[in-house]
């Protein structure tokens, strides 16, 4: 099976040999592609709505895989055991949904669970609430496909060093996404100049929103300069 550029990048972040938990699995995608290419041992597919999961049985049974995947409808982790997982993915939701999913889920992630989890929104906002959680996103990545941008965490359970790079920018793009990082600090620094301008022409410009922007663009200008050093 061929993914599209994001969620081969969640898969190819899955150590070898690793349960997974596939949290609003949809149509499987990820552990099909994961069984395919010797990655999960086993798999739970799991979605808070019947009709996904539905997809992701038959995706399973086409591509010969049933028997090593579970199925659950749940609500989040509520039907996942404490450290069943090796692996929980954690994809295609916005920033808030995962906060909650995990904070309603805490008690069965374990202290060596690997989370690796992809806002479709609010990515910052997810990083204050991990941080602040008891987490730490030990590297991040960022997958361009078209003209969208997609932030990948990688999450465990325990403290770790949280700097305003780290909470706006994210953690080793430079790193782990060279051919894209450059291109992402541009499209978020045109992002912030349209809030911005937006925010100016407004009846009740909010003065703190405009200067929260005005912040994040200078961060982003700052570590896109960085880059040619």
């Amino acid at each position: 099976m061929e993914l599209s550029p994001r969620l081969k990048k969640i898969a190819d972040l899955i150590p070898p040999g690793s349960v997974v938990a596939d949290v609003g699995t949809d149509h499987a995608y990820i552990l099909v592609y994961c069984f395919q290419n010797g990655i999960a041992s086993r798999a739970i597919a799991m979605d808070v709505n019947l009709g996904p999961l539905q997809r992701a049985e038959s995706n399973l049974k086409k591509y010969g895989f049933i028997d090593k995947a579970e199925l659950r409808l749940s609500d989040g982790l509520q039907k996942l055991s404490p450290s069943e997982a090796d692996v929980i993915v954690i994809a295609g939701m916005g920033g808030p949904l995962i906060a909650d999913i995990i904070d309603r889920g805490k008690d069965v992630i374990g202290d060596d669970t690997l989370l690796l989890i992809q806002p479709m929104i609010a990515p910052i906002e997810l990083r204050d609430h991990l941080f602040s959680s008891g987490f730490c996103i030990s590297d991040e990545y960022v997958v361009r496909e078209g003209n969208k941008f997609y932030n990948i965490f990688s999450v465990r359970k325990g403290a770790a060093e949280f700097c305003e790079k780290y909470r706006i920018v994210g953690k080793n793009l430079a790193k782990n996404s060279p051919d894209t990082v450059e291109s992402y600090f541009e499209y978020k620094i045109r992002v912030c100049d349209k809030i911005i301008s937006g925010i100016q022409k407004s009846d009740n410009p909010d003065a703190d929103l405009q200067e929260r922007y005005i912040h994040e663009k200078a961060v982003y200008q700052y570590h896109k300069k960085e880059l040619t050093k």
